[in-house]
């Protein structure tokens, strides 16, 4: 009889711990189960947005700003000037002179415009004629003053492949697609991107295919993407002097178009809303018309260099032209 209870409590004991590991079981997937489903949901919330991850940042950089000083100066500048080193030689000048502290954002001039329309800048520094001349019309900018011009060129690979030396803008598209040569877009809405989209459209080409490659980023690093690939490129001339003059590019100036000038504005907004430091904004665009300033335009750059073109050094006398030492240029 005590061995057959024995048996039957041991039999119990087995099936109650039997049952415990199956409790412990459950409960251990439902854990994991809650910590599969957490995980998933924040992937979903991290993953970035390619439509609003701009959008984002400028409004970051708005809201840091906000709490700001008066003193505080956020500019939204093209790439170009940026990477050609002309802002590092006047931002100095006008933050010592004025005593303004600049916070220089570089991007495409569509993207400058944009912030522009969010108020996430206070001054616009921007070469995309068309797209300004519309942000005027549509309200939001106060006052529009053309500054200075650069030169736009094609470069390519020294053996030139395609045979575009020395031809017009429109010509050497049309000989680069026919050639169907790699060609780098910088697919950003940037003034060179507009420029570029508008001479396609003037030849009734859509480009298209392996050889036309998006890059999506500024003129440097484009220029760059160009120098590896071997491949054709619109570029402003001063961004590829600078890094033609540090060694960095495998590039040579093929062609330069004098229809298709480089026109930089310094635009000032309209108040909307919100933080906006119109007085400094006003101060940073009477400082780049101003004689000084031009003068320091036309001199920058102007140093001898090692840079090989096929133009005659005297076609390009400096890096940018200064558009109000002897002429009144257009405003808005």
């Amino acid at each position: 009889m005590k061995n057959s209870e024995k048996s039957y409590n041991q039999e119990e004991n087995k099936k109650a711990e039997q049952n415990g590991q199956k409790h412990r079981r459950r409960i251990c997937y439902f854990l994991i189960l809650i910590l599969l489903l957490s995980f998933v949901t924040w992937r979903v919330v991290q993953k970035p947005n390619p439509a609003n991850k701009t959008d984002t940042a400028t409004s970051e950089e708005k809201k840091a700003g906000s709490t700001g000083s008066s003193r505080d100066l956020i500019v939204a500048t093209t790439t170009s000037l940026q990477d050609s080193g002309l802002l590092d030689v006047l931002v100095p000048v006008f933050e010592q002179s004025t005593g303004y502290k600049v916070k220089v954002i570089a991007v495409g001039s569509g993207e400058a415009l944009e912030m522009g329309k969010r108020q996430a800048a206070d001054v616009l520094l921007v070469h995309a004629p068309e797209l300004e001349e519309k942000f005027m019309a549509e309200g939001y900018g106060e006052k529009r003053l053309e500054i200075m011009s650069s030169d736009f060129i094609l470069a390519g690979p020294p053996a030139d492949p395609a045979g575009i030396k020395a031809k017009t803008f429109p010509e050497a598209f049309q000989l680069i697609a026919a050639a169907q040569q790699p060609f780098i877009s910088r697919a950003d809405n940037s003034g060179t991107h507009n420029l570029e989209k508008r001479i396609w459209r003037e030849i009734g080409l859509e480009p298209h295919g392996s050889w036309y490659i998006e890059a999506g980023q500024g003129m440097g690093e484009c220029l760059l993407i160009a120098s590896e690939k071997r491949a054709y490129i619109l570029s402003d001339f001063p961004t590829f002097y600078k890094m033609s003059k540090k060694g960095r590019l495998e590039l040579a100036v093929l062609t330069s178009d004098d229809n298709y000038k480089n026109i930089y504005s310094v635009i000032t907004l309209k108040k909307r809303g919100g933080r906006l430091n119109e007085a400094g904004a006003r101060a940073f665009s009477d400082f780049l018309v101003s004689p000084a300033t031009q003068q320091l335009i036309r001199d920058f750059g102007q140093e001898p260099g090692s840079l090989t073109t096929d133009k005659n050094e005297t076609e390009f006398p400096g890096l940018f032209k200064p558009l109000r030492l002897n002429s009144q240029s257009r405003s808005n």
